[in-house]
C-alpha cells in the first residue's frame, strides 16, 4: 500500500540561526575582543577611535567581555554537562561582582583602581586616567548580564525567570548606546563628557544579551521567534525589521538635517510617511508568508488524515485476515486432534508403542499450534476492541490455584519449582474470571519458558487498599532496562534471534495487557538481567467500569472506556521497586 510523503515542511533556517545565537554571539564577542586587546598590546591605538565622543572599550572591558562570552559557552544550553554549568555560573558571579564594582566608582566616585590594571601604560598615554572609569550605564550592563549568566537556570515561586529580566534589561541598555550612536543622540550613550559607551562596548552588550536570551527557548521571546506556528513565522519576519528600519530611517534623518536637505520642521513628516510605508510594507510581506505558510500546513493536514485514514484500513485489513486464518486453521486443526485420539484409543485398530510415541508427539504439536492460533484470535478480537468481558463475582484463591494448576505440567516438564501464596482471607471481586486466569496463565508460562531447569516461579495474590495485586516472580534471565515497555509490543520478544530458546508469537504479554486494561488494571514490570522479572497483575476490588451489551446482556468493557490506570498510587509504588 502506498502512503503519501509524510515529511513536514522544511525547518526554516532562521530557528535554526536563533538556536544557534549562544554559541554565534559567544564567538562574536571573543573575536571583538580579541581585536581591542590586540590594538592595546603594542602601546598605542593605532587600531581604536580617539579616547573621547567617541569613547573606546578599555583593556579590562574587553577582558570582562571575555569571561563573560566563556560563562555564554559554558551555558549555551541546559544539556550541557552538569560541571560546564556550574562553571558558567561561577563566571557569570564574577562578572556580576565586577559590574557592581564598576557601578560603586561610577555613582559614588569611588576609585577602585579596577579599570586600569591591564595595559595601564597605554591607557595613561590615550588619557585615560583613573578618572576614565567605566560608565554607568556600561557598569549597570555589565550587573544585568553577570545575573543572567548566574540565574539562567533559576525560576521564581511566581515561575518567572530572573535570567530573562536580566538579559532584557542588559539588551535594553546596549540597544539605547547603538541607537544613539546611530542617530547622533549623545545622551543615550554617555552622561558626562568622560563618560560613555563605546560603540563596540555596546555591540558586545547587545550580543552577549541575545545570547542569554535565547540560551534557554523554553519561554519569552525566545520561546515565540523558534516556534514553528503561525505565531513564530509572523515574529521572525516581522521583529528584526521593527528594530532595524526605525534605526536606519533615524539615521537618515539626521544625514539628511545635517546636510540641510529638507527644512527642520519637514523632517517629521518625511519621518512619519517613510515609517508609515516601510512598515506598511512589512506587514503586508509577512502575512503573504504566514498566509503560504497556512495553506502548506493545511495541505500537510489532509495529506495526514489521508494516510491515518490508510492506516486505519490496513489495520483493519489485517485484523480481520488474521481472524479469518484463525478460524479456518482452527477447523483442519480440531479435526487432526480429533483423528489422533481416535487413533490414539485404538478404535481403527491396535496401535503398537511406537505409534503411541508418535501419536503423542502429534497431539502435543497440534494443541500447541492451537495455542498459537488462540493467541492470534484473541489479539485481533482485542486489537478490535471486540473482546467480551463476562463479569461475575469470583473467589481470587480459586482463580489463583486454577491458573497455578494448569501452568503446572508444563513446569514440571521443564523441572521448574511452582510455588503459590494465595491471599491470608478469602476475597471475592467481581471481573472475568476467565481473563483473568488467561493473563496469569500466559505470564506463568512465559516465566517457566525463560526460567533454567530447576528455577523457581511464584505466584503471589495480595491485596493493596481498593486494588488486588497478583505478582508473578521467576529466576530468569531478566530483561534489560531499555526492553521493559518493549515486551509489551505486539510479535515482540526479548530474545530476537533465531535460535532462541522460548517459542510462541509473542503476543502473550500484548494480549494480557490488553485483557488486564479490558478489566480496569494494568500490568507493571522490574526487571534484573540475570536476576529475574517481576510482573505484577493490578486489578480493581471494587466495581469495574462496564458498558451494557443490550442484544446479549452481558457486560463489556469497551477499550477506550477502560482506564489504563485503575490504581495510580499502586502502580507508581510497584515500578519504583
Amino acid at each position: 500500500m502506498h502512503f503519501p510523503d509524510m515529511r513536514g515542511p522544511p525547518r526554516s533556517r532562521a530557528i535554526e540561526l536563533y538556536e544557534r545565537l549562544p554559541e554565534l554571539t559567544a564567538a562574536f564577542v571573543a573575536g571583538i575582543t580579541a581585536v581591542v586587546l590586540a590594538s592595546w598590546a603594542p602601546g598605542t591605538r593605532q587600531w581604536l577611535s580617539a579616547p573621547r565622543g567617541p569613547f573606546v572599550m578599555l583593556p579590562n572591558t574587553a577582558i570582562g567581555f571575555v569571561i563573560a562570552g566563556c560563562a555564554l559557552w559554558f551555558g549555551r544550553s541546559a544539556r550541557q554537562p552538569r560541571w560546564m554549568l556550574m562553571i558558567s555560573r561561577i563566571l557569570g558571579v564574577v562578572i556580576g561582582v565586577a559590574g557592581a564594582l564598576y557601578f560603586v566608582e561610577a555613582v559614588w566616585g569611588r576609585d577602585l583602581g579596577i579599570d586600569v590594571q591591564v595595559f595601564s601604560g597605554t591607557v595613561m598615554k590615550g588619557g585615560w586616567s583613573s578618572p576614565g572609569r567605566l560608565a554607568p550605564n556600561a557598569a549597570v550592563a555589565f550587573l544585568l548580564i553577570g545575573t543572567a549568566l548566574t540565574t539562567m537556570d533559576v525560576d521564581t515561586r511566581s515561575g518567572h525567570r530572573p535570567a530573562l529580566w536580566a538579559a532584557t534589561g542588559s539588551l535594553l541598555v546596549a540597544f539605547t548606546a547603538i541607537v544613539g550612536y546611530a542617530t547622533g543622540v549623545d545622551q543615550f550613550y554617555t552622561f558626562e563628557p568622560a563618560f560613555g559607551m563605546a560603540l563596540l562596548t555596546a555591540l558586545c552588550f547587545a550580543a552577549l544579551s541575545l545570547g542569554a536570551l535565547f540560551a534557554r527557548r523554553d519561554r519569552g521571546l525566545a520561546a515565540i521567534l523558534v516556534d514553528e506556528a503561525a505565531g513564530g513565522v509572523l515574529a521572525r519576519r516581522l521583529l528584526p525589521a521593527a528594530v532595524v528600519v526605525p534605526i536606519a530611517l533615524g539615521w537618515l534623518w539626521g544625514v539628511v538635517q545635517r546636510a540641510q536637505i529638507l527644512k527642520h520642521a519637514d523632517g517629521p513628516s518625511v519621518f512619519v510617511v517613510a515609517s508609515s510605508v516601510a512598515l506598511v510594507w512589512l506587514v503586508a510581506r509577512s502575512a503573504r508568508v504566514v498566509h503560504a505558510a497556512d495553506v502548506q500546513r493545511a495541505q500537510f493536514l489532509v495529506r495526514e488524515q489521508d494516510a491515518r485514514r490508510d492506516a486505519e484500513t490496513a489495520n483493519r485489513t489485517k485484523g480481520d485476515f488474521l481472524a479469518v486464518m484463525s478460524h479456518e486453521l482452527r477447523t483442519p486443526l480440531s479435526a487432526i486432534i480429533g483423528y489422533q485420539e481416535l487413533l490414539a484409543d485404538g478404535i481403527t485398530g491396535p496401535v503398537t508403542e511406537p505409534q503411541r510415541h508418535q501419536l503423542g508427539r502429534i497431539k502435543i504439536s497440534a494443541r500447541h499450534l492451537l495455542e498459537l492460533i488462540d493467541e492470534i484470535l484473541m489479539y485481533s478480537r482485542a486489537e478490535a476492541g471486540k473482546e467480551e468481558v463476562l463479569y461475575e463475582v469470583a473467589s481470587v484463591n480459586a482463580v489463583v490455584d486454577e491458573a497455578a494448576g494448569l501452568i503446572e505440567p508444563l513446569a514440571a516438564d521443564k523441572q521448574v519449582s511452582v510455588a503459590v501464596a494465595r491471599l491470608d482471607a478469602p476475597l471475592s471481586i467481581r471481573t472475568d474470571p476467565t481473563k483473568v486466569r488467561q493473563v496469569l496463565v500466559n505470564l506463568l508460562s512465559n516465566a517457566v519458558k525463560f526460567t533454567d531447569p530447576h528455577g523457581t516461579v511464584t505466584l503471589t495474590a495480595r491485596r493493596s487498599g481498593d486494588t488486588l495485586e497478583l505478582a508473578i516472580t521467576d529466576s530468569g534471565i531478566g530483561i534489560e532496562p531499555e526492553y521493559l515497555e518493549r515486551i509489551f509490543d505486539p510479535f515482540w520478544q526479548v530474545e530476537q534471534k533465531a535460535t532462541r530458546r522460548a517459542g510462541g508469537t509473542g503476543l502473550g504479554l500484548s494480549v494480557s495487557r490488553r485483557l488486564a486494561r479490558l478489566l480496569g488494571g494494568e500490568i507493571v514490570v522490574a526487571s534484573e538481567v540475570g536476576r529475574g522479572s517481576v510482573f505484577t497483575v493490578i486489578l480493581p476490588t471494587t466495581n469495574p467500569p462496564e458498558v451494557a451489551d443490550q442484544r446479549t446482556g452481558h457486560a463489556v468493557a469497551d477499550r477506550a472506556t477502560a482506564p489504563a490506570n485503575p490504581s495510580s498510587a499502586g502502580v507508581a509504588r510497584l515500578a519504583k521497586q
